[in-house]
């Protein structure tokens, strides 16, 4: 079913959700699969019930055990025999400088899940994210995920909850599993400021609310999601 405009923009009903995750789709297979735009996966999660659909995408993120004080530490062993360890004492520490400082600066490759719901208190999507190999609550949580995954510019802003609402920390909605989320409550202002007035089709939803929202956690959208397609043949 092809929508000509949203009704009640920047607000969706449930059967508008599943249009503008649709359309998403298409327009990523136009643009030549989520690998084409730098993502791992672009897939939508149907329910029994249509508010429980989940349109997620994931994409790798890499950081430095330095830069990344929540991720699940790397162990190793000590490589020396105990018989010398009197006379190798010096040698043996600069050693273990020499590994520790190679191991911190190791880079990890995570894999973020983002995951696009609408809300039923606001009617507007959410955008919940979980990274693996990050401990999900706590202050270090929170600060790795903004050393992870929040640019430098946004992370002001997001701090003092901003004009999206700031990162918050909950329960997936669907899954239940732990999950920060980008709080809602200002998404339809910032949503219809940007429309002023002009209607917006299901095609371009996603990609207003995604340039809202997605680029504040590093899920940045490629240009080659705007080129022309036809996106009305399904």
């Amino acid at each position: 079913m092809v929508v000509a405009s949203l009704s009640i923009y920047p607000f969706l009903t449930d059967a508008e959700f599943d249009c503008v995750c649709r359309a998403f789709l298409r327009r990523v297979d136009a643009a030549g699969g989520p690998e084409a735009l730098g993502w791992l996966a672009v897939s939508y999660i149907t329910q029994d019930k249509p508010s429980q659909a989940v349109l997620r995408i994931s994409k790798s993120v890499t950081r430095t055990h330095r830069e990344s004080p929540a991720v699940s530490p790397v162990t190793h062993g000590n490589a020396y025999d105990e018989a010398h360890e009197q006379e190798d004492t010096i040698q043996d520490d600069d050693q273990e400088t020499l590994v520790r400082n190679a191991i911190n600066d190791e880079s990890l490759e995570l894999t973020a899940d983002y995951d696009i719901t609408l809300s039923q208190t606001y009617q507007v999507p959410v955008l919940y994210f979980v990274v693996s190999g990050i401990h999900q609550s706590g202050l270090a949580a929170i600060d790795a995920v903004y050393q992870l995954l929040v640019p430098d510019q946004h992370k002001g802003p997001l701090k003092s909850s901003g004009v999206m609402g700031g990162i918050s920390f909950g329960y997936h909605p669907q899954s239940g599993i732990p999950a920060y989320f980008i709080h809602p409550c200002n998404t339809a202002t910032a949503m219809r400021d940007i429309a002023g007035g002009r209607g917006v089709e299901p095609e371009n939803y996603l990609l207003i609310w995604l340039g809202l929202v997605g680029n504040c956690i590093n899920l940045n959208l490629s240009c080659q999601l705007f080129r022309k397609s036809s996106l009305h043949d399904s």
